[in-house]
């Protein structure tokens, strides 16, 4: 059991470290275009991304997810193994050359559905050009993840890749200026994250260029990965369809007002999708074994530390949203509501998010296509009816009202489904010191108000880790708790006399 929950804490930390990394030069990177480049350049930026990802999924087309799968299949024949990796290169280069071109054509009419202007369609085709290198970034990781080596893929994707966009960014538009520092920094980190990656797809799992060439497509492997981009598709359209859309209601300035405040909402869901992407195949495995207690304490467990760590970033962006975008500029205090409402989305995901990983992992992959398609619809229609009337806040009440019914149909199904849900008498807890630590946030906002900006910032971020961390250590760690801490601080083991 120990070994289970060292597993999932080790592995999560390392993952949740990376993304933490990325996240926050990616935030960096938010900042600096919004306080250098202005609202219009951020919302430029942030719908042409919109539409990159979108079309990456094309040119990654479920490879990625295949891979980890095929690769394993192979036993441990290298020649074989390299083919199947050669084969998954080459067929997303193929697709991604398409999805290129079709962008370019297409990049005037896709700006002005999007209400941009000619500096929306430079953007898109300077960006097209990040499609292959973005794609075999992806799938070189995850080939390499299939040896059994995550941190090569974690390192390319989450620490190499925003830290040379931000550093490039930087470079630009200093040297040449606004334009070109939005346009050309994207691609360019894209190609020199691929170009870090390369020499360790080689050294790991011996694949070299020929192998690449000289493959053929392999059918049996692609046509296992389409299901896989479908799943995706809807993913990332749903990630971005609040973009999208207010891109298609609105105009570039004011969808630049509402990147910051998704993106900072986005920061809470970043522990979920660390611990879910570890705990996803421990629960597939006991699933397999019909161990469905075991899988119940793991999804108690896990929630209960995902719960704990979410809730002081949430208290501060729920209870400080004016202060927090306002490090962003003036131009981007009115999306404080939007933040309030995005925050507390996020909060859902992070709580209730990995009854979608215990769905998927226990044999209910239809179940959990229809939930992801069936929400996305959902928030098509709200986007349809609220942007129009509420703007900005339109977008985020629409993604708190689908999350918040989406949670509630996951968690009822789990129940239903496999006898089991996530809420362990332990989980009284963090959700006590959460309030405890809001309540005493909210009483001291009138003196944080009268400080600089910065400093109520740092002030309040301060008060809640503080008093939330104090009052955690009051109730008592749990047993799993400790056991983990002190395996990872064994110093603190010694101390305490253990």
């Amino acid at each position: 059991m120990l070994s289970r929950n060292s597993l999932i804490a080790g592995q999560a930390g390392f993952s949740f470290g990376g993304f933490l990394f990325g996240q926050t030069a990616r935030y960096a990177f938010n900042l600096l275009v919004a306080r250098m480049l202005g609202a219009e350049f951020l919302g430029t930026y942030a719908l042409a991304v919109a539409i990159i990802q979108i079309a990456e999924v094309f040119a990654v087309a479920g490879l990625d997810s295949a891979l980890l799968r095929f690769i394993n299949v192979q036993g441990t024949e290298p020649l074989r193994r390299r083919e199947v990796i050669g084969s998954a290169l080459k067929t997303s280069l193929l697709f991604s050359l398409v999805v290129l071109l079709l962008l370019m054509l297409f990049s005037g009419a896709i700006a002005a559905l999007l209400n941009g202007s000619s500096l929306l369609q430079l953007a898109l085709c300077c960006y097209a050009a990040a499609l292959p290198f973005n794609a075999a970034v992806s799938l070189s990781g995850h080939a390499i993840q299939g040896f059994r080596n995550l941190q090569p893929k974690i390192t390319a994707m989450h620490v190499m890749s925003p830290l040379l966009l931000l550093l490039l960014t930087l470079l630009f538009r200093f040297a040449f200026g606004p334009v070109a520092a939005l346009c050309f920094p994207f691609a360019l980190s894209a190609a020199g994250t691929f170009l870090w990656l390369r020499p360790r797809l080689s050294g790991i799992t011996g694949t070299v260029a020929r192998d690449i060439l000289s493959s053929r497509i392999d059918r049996a492997m692609l046509s296992y990965a389409l299901p896989f981009m479908g799943v995706s598709l809807l993913g990332m359209t749903a990630h971005w369809l609040d973009i999208v859309m207010l891109g298609m209601f609105t105009d570039t300035a004011t969808v630049g007002m509402y990147h910051p405040a998704a993106r900072t909402a986005g920061i809470i869901r970043s522990v979920f999708i660390a611990f879910s992407g570890i705990a996803a195949p421990m629960i597939a495995e006991l699933h397999a074994g019909r161990e469905t207690r075991e899988i119940e304490r793991i999804y108690r467990m896990v929630t209960r530390w995902i719960v704990s760590l979410v809730i002081p970033g949430t208290i501060v962006f729920m209870m400080m949203p004016v202060t927090v975008l306002g490090i962003f500029g003036p131009r981007f205090v009115p999306a404080g509501e939007a933040l309030l409402l995005l925050s507390a989305s996020s909060f859902l995901q992070a709580i209730f998010g990995l009854a979608a990983t215990v769905l998927a992992m226990s044999g209910h992959a239809r179940l959990s296509l229809l939930n992801a398609f069936s929400a996305l619809v959902l928030q098509i229609v709200l986007n349809l009816l609220l942007i129009p009337v509420m703007g900005v806040n339109g977008a985020a009440l629409s993604n708190l009202v689908v999350f918040l019914l989406l949670s509630l149909v996951r968690v009822a199904e789990v129940r239903v489904l496999l006898h089991i849900h996530p809420f362990g008498k332990a989980l009284w807890k963090p959700l006590a010191a959460g309030v405890c630590s809001a309540a005493i946030l909210l009483a001291a906002l009138p003196f944080l108000d009268g400080l600089p900006l910065l400093w109520a910032l740092v002030s309040g971020v301060f008060m809640t880790l503080a008093i939330y961390l104090s009052l955690m250590l009051l109730l008592k760690l749990e047993e799993e708790e400790k056991e983990i801490i002190f395996k990872a601080l064994p110093f603190l083991n010694k101390q305490s006399g253990r």
